[in-house]
Parts: C-alpha cells; structure tokens; sequence
C-alpha cells in the first residue's frame, strides 16, 4: 500500500498554514494518514486472527511474507540511492521517494504486528529464511531511523517484535500473549485459581450404566 493520497497537492493547498513549508506540511499530513492507515491494518489483522484457522493462517502468512519482503527490498533500493537522509532530510516531495518510505514503514509495522500475533508461525518461518529475518532486521532499524514520523504504538510494536524475533535482548519479564505455549500456561493457572466443586458423596449400592 502506498499513501497515494497526494500529500504534495495538499501541501500546495494549505502551504502558509502555521507558517509551515511544503516538507513540514506534508510530514504532519503523512503522520495523520500513517496512523489511519496502522489502524486498518491493526483491524484487519484481527478479523483474520479470530477467523483464520491454523493451516489457512500460516499460508496467508507465508503469500503476505513474499509480497511484504519483496516490496522492502524494492524501496530499499530506492532508498538508499536517493538523496534522503533519514533524520536529517527534510520529508521528502518527490512521489517515488516517498511511496518508498511509506512502503518500507507500512509493511514493516504490519509484518511485525504478525509476528506479534502469530508467532509460532511466523517466527518459524523467518528462521528458515535467512533473507527475510535479515531484511526485517534491516527493515525495523530504518523505522527507528524515521521513529519522528511514527505514533507511540506502532514504536512499541516494532520494539515488541525485535524482542520476540530475538534481534535485540528481551526486557525482564518480556511475555508474548499469543504463542501457545504461554496460552497453555495461562489456562492451567486459570483452571487452577477456580474454586473446586465439592465432590458429591454417591450413595453406595446398584449403579445403572449405559450399555451401547
């Protein structure tokens, strides 16, 4: 997905407004439909959680793998042979500069947001593709390198999935949620905590049983 509402034709429409040029208008404009569109993409994300079933989730995941993976290394290359510095340019004017941007941070919150909740699946996946885990690495860093543009969640989602992925130390007392082992654990320790039925004493003597 790119931003293709045109952030430089309402920048030319608002130019002046709170004495803001052409870059930092389109920046607070690319803020505000950045964190629209985590939204839809948070949304959509689960609906699929709730419905998907667990051989369905894992191919989903692996056909939005080669897509999301393509389109990083295709703005990355756009990236890094462009003149924008992340943190020390101005927010980029030029469409395909920024279509790439938007595409690197868009599809790399996304994938982090999966790997979030669906991890055994996913984080399965990137360690049988080297290419990929190696990419996302690469692909998280750049966020931060542009974290000005992002809201506080999607930074945590980034920092969250780093952790899970291993690609930095855990946090003291990092937990993921959704992986089914710790479910398991937190159904057990559930199951515990519930009052236990006192027994009813049966009454001694003849006992009908079904016979199939």
């Amino acid at each position: 997905m790119n931003l293709k509402l045109t952030l430089l034709s309402l920048a030319f429409l608002f130019t002046g407004l709170n004495g803001a040029n052409e870059p930092e208008l389109a920046e607070q404009l690319y803020k505000k439909l950045l964190k629209r569109r985590r939204a839809e993409q948070l949304a959509a994300i689960k609906g699929f959680q709730e419905s998907a079933k667990y051989d369905q989730a894992t191919q989903t995941i692996s056909a939005l793998g080669e897509r999301v993976f393509a389109i990083i290394q295709d703005s990355r290359a756009v990236m890094e042979s462009s003149p924008f510095i992340p943190g020390v340019s101005d927010f980029p004017l030029d469409e395909n500069i920024r279509d790439a941007l938007s595409n690197i941070i868009e599809n790399t919150a996304m994938f982090s947001e999966l790997i979030l909740r669906f991890p055994d699946r996913s984080v399965a996946m990137l360690k049988t593709n080297n290419i990929w885990n190696v990419l996302l690495q690469w692909a998280i860093s750049y966020c931060y390198q542009v974290k000005y543009l992002l809201d506080e969640s999607t930074i945590k989602v980034l920092s969250l999935a780093s952790q899970e992925l291993n690609h930095v130390p855990r946090d003291p007392g990092y937990v993921n949620p959704y992986r089914r082992a710790q479910q398991k654990k937190n159904q057990l320790e559930e199951e515990q905590q519930l009052p236990k039925k006192k027994r009813k004493k049966l009454k001694k003597g003849p006992r009908l049983h079904d016979e199939f």
